[in-house]
């Protein structure tokens, strides 16, 4: 009863509750990994040697492991030095892990870097472009180094951006937003498989927000994306990923599903009952469903798992009781941020 009274304390006006670390979501099927990732350890070393002990440095990554099916956005979190970013880098070839490997569609990004590169598109922190020449200036330019693109295909990619009424003025014109966009157009010229962006929406407004928001989607949904991004706007994360890893001190300490989050973490509801006769109601709950409750002034608390919410309403009404308020508190992506990555 002690661990329930401290939800209790908490759900005034917030409930928390321990949470324990997992590696596995539920309710998520992969059949066959498209990015697998596979006990990737990176530490970056104090001063120029290489012949230091494991020890003596920082350790970036801790072992992570994690499997990305095909089509998912799927999204990356953590406090900063948290590993992200370091993880990110070790897909993308910039970062070359101590132990572990990469893979993407079977290929090996070691020994088959340059098809594996092939396959990726990335942004990588803030995009950087000549602001004195126009969007559209700087997409051939870029395109040129990668070998030439057709301008067809060009026009194409900025429409998919939704830069058109803007490609043909200088970019130090543009929004922060309109220069996320422009940053993912390049990502995209070559068509990869997986997108990787690391902080897209750092640093934009609510329009900018929806705008990138609105961009992955799409990329997602029409050309089969998968996509790989990092982020600190929590909302954001529960509102466009189908899952979410959490990673705290360079380890992964659970992955969540779109479908965990909006539940909250795990199964467990706490409802706050305003009655007439919370003790009566306290009884009552007790002895039909089996929930731990516990009366504070006029306000009943019932610890719910699993149950039918409305059930409990039901019964008390039934029973005479009349009950002024009726709320239901579940866990939400920040709470769930801060105890695991603690």
């Amino acid at each position: 009863m002690e661990e329930f009274s401290e939800l209790v304390k908490a759900a005034q006006p917030e409930v928390r509750s321990e949470a324990k670390p997992e590696t596995k979501a539920e309710n998520y099927e992969i059949k066959e990994p498209y990015l697998s990732i596979k006990h990737v350890s990176k530490v970056f070393r104090k001063g120029i040697s290489r012949l230091t002990k494991k020890g003596d440095g920082i350790t970036a990554l801790d072992d992570v492991s994690l499997d990305i099916g095909k089509g998912e956005i799927f999204g990356i979190l953590g406090p900063n030095g948290a590993g992200k970013s370091t993880l990110i880098k070790a897909v993308t070839g910039l970062v070359v892990p101590d132990s572990g490997e990469v893979k993407l569609g079977g290929l090996d990004c070691k020994k088959d870097k340059e098809a594996f590169m092939a396959k990726i598109g990335a942004q990588i922190e803030t995009p950087v472009f000549f602001n004195k020449r126009t969007g559209w200036w700087n997409l051939n330019y870029l395109a040129r180094l990668q070998g030439g693109l057709p301008e067809q295909r060009i026009r194409d990619i900025v429409d998919i951006v939704g830069l058109t009424d803007r490609i043909n003025t200088r970019v130090g014109t543009y929004s922060m937003g309109m220069r996320q966009r422009l940053g993912i157009a390049q990502a995209i010229m070559h068509k990869p498989e997986l997108l990787i962006l690391d902080e897209p929406i750092n640093g934009l407004d609510p329009d900018g927000i929806v705008q990138v928001r609105e961009l992955i989607r799409k990329l997602r949904d029409e050309y089969g994306t998968t996509v790989l991004f990092s982020s600190h706007i929590l909302g954001e994360m529960q509102t466009l990923c189908d899952r979410v890893a959490f990673i705290a001190r360079g380890r992964l300490v659970a992955v969540k599903t779109k479908k965990e989050i909006e539940q909250g973490l795990g199964d467990t509801s706490i409802l706050a009952i305003v009655c007439d006769e919370p003790n009566r109601a306290g009884a009552l709950v007790g002895e039909k469903f089996g929930f731990r409750t516990k009366v504070q002034g006029t306000t009943l608390y019932v610890e719910v798992k699993g149950g039918n919410i409305a059930e409990i309403n039901k019964t008390l009404i039934e029973n005479g009781i009349s009950v002024m308020s009726f709320n239901v508190k579940t866990r939400t992506l920040e709470e769930m941020y801060k105890e695991l990555t603690k």
